[in-house]
């Protein structure tokens, strides 16, 4: 039996490595299975420079820019070849990311996009070909002003002064765009949302409260987003009010847009990237799984995108997760989803890496011996459905 796993991270407990590596050393044990297939896989989002990483060998680099308080960091940038190309990937919460901050009015006020562009603009120098942006996790509600502004973008406030510094779209009023340099290399932006830049189900309304913002704020911010994208639809003839996506990562989504970005669903860009599919083929069954399966798995997740995909091919796939509430029926893509947890137990100690790792293997391999034993005992094929 030939076993692919690729299992999501349990955020805050375990990596998509460790507990690909921990399910592959049990089920290595096993004189039935044949051989395992580990892919490190992530959805568009945290953990997508690891997935890329790992299987295209690609390199690290540290590269100065500016965290989105202002503070000079070094952003990690995955440098690997690709469709014959020298690429880059970043992921956009390295130097923007919510974790960096610790949400208010006032962090609303200082953040800024500003440093991912200037993060471009050196993978640009660089001599790369093309560039990959993720847009999970962002901490930004300036609508990717601050990036606008570094490729030439200017913004005024409604006394005609040019806004420099923070979150320029709480005052801005203005935009001149015949200014703007465009990046002279492709850029692909993963990215599953699906919200416009503004409105009631933009960036602003949707997002900003969880990022800090007070009421006014969304207000101000809201208000001048629809009104800079009137200019940016009638010189651009790009409609950010319909948009699916220009509202992800506080407006970056918008901002990218209007570089000439174009978007990809974040896990159709990674299993492209990664071979994925190819990869699925030729297994017997594959185990997936995140850190908790719910109605919002539904929507794209990792687990149920693999599941979706193997079904094309008629493989069985189980899932694990740290959090199960969801009931599998006939009409899932699933063999089964389990439970890692096999008592009541605190939040905390769940989470711990360790009981994490043990717990996943050993479920996995206890699945996988009870479906053996169906198959010798009249099941059908290797006693998965």
């Amino acid at each position: 039996m030939k076993v692919l796993i690729a299992i999501d991270s349990f955020k805050g407990s375990a990596s998509s490595i460790e507990l690909n590596r921990a399910v592959a050393e049990k089920l290595n044990q096993l004189d039935f299975v044949e051989s395992t297939t580990e892919i490190t896989i992530a959805d568009g989002g945290e953990g997508t420079l690891a997935s890329v990483q790992h299987s295209l060998n690609g390199k690290i680099l540290e590269i100065p820019t500016i965290d989105l308080m202002g503070k000079p960091i070094n952003a990690k940038v995955l440098s690997f070849r690709a469709e014959g190309k020298r690429q880059a990937l970043i992921e956009s919460a390295d130097t923007m990311g919510f974790d960096l901050i610790k949400p208010s009015a006032e962090t609303v006020k200082a953040a800024s996009s500003k440093g991912l562009g200037l993060l471009i603009k050196e993978i640009e120098q660089r001599g790369f070909q093309k560039v990959i942006i993720t847009l999970g996790g962002s901490g930004v509600t300036d609508g990717g002003l601050g990036l606008l502004k570094e490729f030439g973008a200017t913004f005024l406030d409604r006394q005609q002064n040019d806004l420099e510094e923070g979150n320029l779209l709480l005052d801005a009023s203005e935009i001149e765009i015949s200014t703007i340099r465009f990046p002279n290399i492709p850029i692909i932006v993963a990215n599953d949302v699906t919200n416009p830049y503004f409105g009631n189900q933009g960036a602003f309304q949707v997002f900003s409260q969880q990022k800090g913002a007070t009421a006014e704020q969304i207000r101000q911010l809201d208000a001048n987003a629809e009104k800079l994208s009137q200019t940016i639809l009638k010189e651009l003839n790009i409609d950010l009010a319909t948009l699916q996506g220009a509202g992800a990562a506080g407006g970056l989504g918008g901002a990218l847009a209007i570089l000439g970005a174009k978007m990809d669903a974040g896990f159709k860009l990674v299993t492209e990237l990664i071979d994925f599919e190819d990869r699925l083929k030729t297994a017997d069954v594959v185990v997936t799984g995140e850190g908790s399966i719910d109605q919002q798995s539904l929507f794209g997740k990792v687990p149920f995108a693999i599941a979706e995909l193997a079904k094309k091919y008629q493989k069985p796939v189980i899932a694990i997760c740290g959090k199960k509430s969801i009931t599998n029926n006939e009409s899932s893509p699933f063999s089964g989803i389990f439970s890692i947890q096999t008592k009541p137990i605190s939040l905390p100690d769940a989470m711990e890496k360790a009981t994490t790792l043990k717990n996943a293997a050993e479920l996995v391999s206890e699945i996988f011996i009870t479906a053996f034993q169906l198959s010798k005992n009249g099941g059908i094929g290797h006693g998965f459905k």
